[in-house]
């Protein structure tokens, strides 16, 4: 399950990264995470969508936020995928998991995302479009983000999951 999904999420990402990220990438560190959760996320990028600098996906969610939904996990490792910084969180044990897909500036032009050629997408709310794989992708200011959830629950319940989650990380980033 855990492959199957990481490739779905990969391929999903990289159908949009033709026109839907910046090309050029910065993933951080593994390990260069901001001690903190929240805080430290809203701290060290105030300024970044119009200053144009990198947001830490994996700042973006506190564990008490990801802990809920996947159980256990990692505490969220920078991984590989398309956007800007991109953070998985994972639960050894299930293979359920939570992760974050951050844009680079200028993505999502004017706060909205387009529909791509060929990807296959549906309509949810505040202009979420969900794609295949539990795939939720959104606007936050100008850039194209994603977040994917991934548990034994699925379809509605992962969608309903991310739905809450672009509601946080909207603010956030």
């Amino acid at each position: 399950m855990k492959r199957t999904t990481l490739t779905t999420f990969l391929i999903v990402s990289l159908a949009l990264a033709a026109s839907a990220c910046d090309s050029s990438s910065a993933t951080p560190a593994a390990g260069d995470k901001t001690s903190g959760g929240r805080a430290s996320a809203a701290a060290t990028t105030a300024g970044d969508t119009k200053q144009g600098t990198t947001v830490d996906a994996c700042t973006l969610l506190e564990p008490g936020e990801v802990t809920p939904i996947i159980g256990k996990n990692d505490g969220g490792r920078p991984t590989s995928g398309v956007g800007d910084s991109v953070c998985g969180w994972e639960n050894p044990d299930t293979y359920h998991s939570v992760t974050v897909s951050v844009g680079g500036p200028g993505t999502a032009a004017s706060g909205q995302i387009k529909d791509e050629p060929g990807v296959s997408s549906e309509p949810g709310p505040d202009g979420i479009r969900f794609l295949s794989g539990g795939v939720a992708r959104f606007a936050a200011g100008d850039r194209d983000c994603q977040v994917q959830v991934v548990t034994g629950a699925g379809g509605d319940d992962d969608r309903s999951t991310a739905v809450k989650l672009v509601g946080l990380l909207r603010d956030r980033i």
